[in-house]
């Protein structure tokens, strides 16, 4: 059950079986580029199943802001289709005021890199939590394309000033994982004089790059014999073709369906599935640690273009789950989905390892930290590590309570935190809905309109309680 009191959601274990079929809204990722291709074409285009979340509403107030003009439609009947009077590549106007990224890594470090192209003045600058994360990584390689950007501390954090134009090509090797980082330079790149060049280690999620080639443009994805990933980027610098308009269905976002696969998985005797949500193998990487872990999770695909995408079913697994060490080379492919893996590997049989997940630092909040104090809190035996964490599994947990984890006078009231970050609340709130022995009292829950503000809404339809959670308007 769930029970909402101020900005704290209490979550109890859920007594029915579920069998549902449910569908998430756009995928949050493609959503965001998909405004700023739009904006940046040469023409009229539509989306339809936009991503409704703060941090897309934020994408599309930034790029009004520009001069673009995005309006809402109803072209289909849903009131979720947008038509976008793209202004070309060289029609962005100069802001007034400081454009505000909300709480949204992706649309700064995006939209830096369009900015970065453009020969005039801009300030970004989002919220607490998103003016602590770092930006040094996109500074350094518009720097070296010729961008002026300054920003506290020198410079690795927001607000960011960004003095643009009379960017050059460079050759550019990404140090971490990033879609982020790689993202913002191939947008910068098609402002610049010559052919930009990226590689990438490790290939990373290609949303971008796709919706570019669905756009006919210059760009060119390799995977040389070292591995990686390269992508060739050829700049128009006030020459050659513009972007041409999009006109897309945006499929379903995998990391909101990643918190009612956990569902499916987890509750007895449920089964639920995720109808047109995106397969992109570079998203997907929870489907195959869940393979290795022996949940019964099956998937169809039922398009390809601009994105793979299709349905997935989870079914009931909990007392087949065994513990495991995922793959290093699976994580970028799972980064946004390691606290609701975490919650899955907490009830599985065994020891499960996480390394190689350093990013996971700098995201909406420490998430290899906040995953670990929320966990133990739980009674669940877990170890922190510099890149990752440990996890002692409990299958036991369903039924038993932790010693010393639950107090008495609270009746089996156990008191988490969301540290602001959206994943992290949702994933404790899908914990306290499997859990039987205690409830869970999640706090700082008004994160969640961060990416998913249907969330409720959703689970209000599959469980046995109503409620409306408050939605951003654009």
């Amino acid at each position: 059950m769930i029970e909402f009191k101020a900005d704290k959601v209490l979550a109890s274990g859920i007594s029915k079986e579920i069998k549902a079929e449910i569908e998430v809204p756009g995928d949050k990722s493609i959503s965001h580029r998909a405004v700023m291709l739009g904006s940046l074409a040469a023409g009229k285009s539509y989306l339809s199943n936009l991503s409704l979340s703060g941090d897309n509403s934020a994408t599309v107030a930034a790029f009004r802001k520009l001069g673009v003009r995005i309006e809402k439609q109803k072209l289909s009947g849903t009131g979720k289709d947008f038509l976008i009077k793209g202004v070309g590549l060289r029609g962005l106007k100069e802001p007034v005021s400081v454009i505000n990224t909300a709480n949204s890594g992706t649309l700064t470090r995006l939209i830096a890199g369009i900015l970065a192209g453009n020969d005039f003045f801009s300030v970004l600058s989002g919220d607490k939590y998103l003016n602590s994360r770092p930006m040094k990584r996109i500074i350094e390689p518009l720097s070296l394309m010729g961008a002026k950007i300054t920003g506290r501390n020198g410079g690795n954090y927001p607000p960011l000033a960004v003095s643009g134009g009379g960017l050059k090509s460079i050759f550019y090797e990404v140090p971490v994982p990033s879609a982020q980082v790689k993202s913002c330079i191939i947008l910068a790149a098609l402002f610049a004089q010559g052919d930009t060049v990226i590689y990438e280690k490790k290939a990373t999620r290609d949303h971008t790059e796709n919706l570019l080639k669905f756009q006919g443009y210059a760009l060119k994805v390799e995977t040389p014999s070292i591995g990686g990933s390269l992508i060739s980027v050829k700049g128009r610098a006030g020459n050659g073709p513009e972007l041409k308009p999009l006109d897309i269905n945006i499929p379903g976002d995998f990391s909101s369906a990643a918190f009612f696969i956990a569902l499916g998985i987890l509750s007895e005797g449920a089964e639920i599935t995720v109808k047109n949500v995106i397969l992109n193998e570079k998203r997907t990487g929870l489907l195959k640690v869940l393979e290795m872990m022996g949940a019964d999770v099956k998937t169809n695909v039922t398009g390809t273009v601009p994105e793979k995408t299709g349905n997935v079913k989870a079914r009931y697994s909990r007392s087949r789950l065994n513990g495991i060490s995922v793959p290093r080379e699976i994580v970028s492919d799972m980064i946004d989905e390691f606290p609701i893996f975490s919650v899955i590997a907490s009830f599985s049989e065994g020891k499960t390892i996480v390394s190689g997940a350093q990013e996971l630092r700098v995201k909406e909040s420490d998430r290899i930290k906040t995953v670990v104090l929320n966990l133990k809190k739980a009674g669940i035996d877990v170890k922190e590590s510099e890149d990752g964490f440990e996890i002692n599994g409990r299958p036991d947990l369903i039924k038993h309570n932790s010693n010393g984890v639950i107090n008495p006078k609270t009746e089996g009231l156990t008191k988490l935190n969301s540290y602001g970050d959206h994943r992290i609340a949702m994933s404790m709130i899908i914990m306290g809905l499997v859990l039987k022995n205690r409830k869970l009292e999640i706090g700082d829950t008004g994160c969640i309109n961060t990416s998913f503000p249907e969330f409720f809404d959703i689970l209000s339809k599959i469980l046995p309680f109503k409620v409306s959670a408050s939605k951003n308007k654009f």
